[in-house]
């Protein structure tokens, strides 16, 4: 008899046992670390995006500011070659250049007149970057 009622003991804390797990609260989940998109992008690529964006607003930022970045360019492309932007004939600079590229980073180039009409379309800054990166 004794070892009946052990057993029942036995049991009747399992089950009691079972009951107390049952009624504590679920465990909190594991802290989750902020998700990212990827590594951070440097400063300098999203001043260039911007840059570009701006850039194909109107003329006025075409000369304001992408043209100084598109002579600094040409300028250190043709300083490897003993060259100099502003020494460079007009017709030598079509030539190397192209007539867009060089209507915008030629010495001299006046403030644009015309303040409201489009900048510089995306396809053509992609072709005036081709002509740097061949040079």
């Amino acid at each position: 008899m004794r070892l009946l009622a052990e057993i029942v003991l036995v049991v009747l804390a399992g089950a009691g046992l079972s009951m107390c797990v049952a009624l504590l609260p679920s465990p909190l989940p594991a802290p989750r670390r902020p998700q990212t998109a990827g590594p951070p992008r440097p400063g300098q690529l999203e001043a260039l995006e911007r840059l570009v964006i701006t850039a194909a607003g109107n003329p006025v930022q075409v000369h304001a500011y992408l043209r100084p970045r598109l002579m600094e360019i040409a300028s250190r492309r043709l300083a490897a070659r003993g060259q100099t932007l502003e020494r460079l004939p007009d017709a030598r600079g079509r030539e190397l250049f192209g007539d867009r590229l060089w209507d915008i980073i030629r010495p001299g180039r006046p403030f644009p007149e015309q303040r409201d009409g489009p900048g510089v379309r995306y396809e053509d800054l992609s072709a005036m970057l081709e002509a740097l990166e061949r040079l």
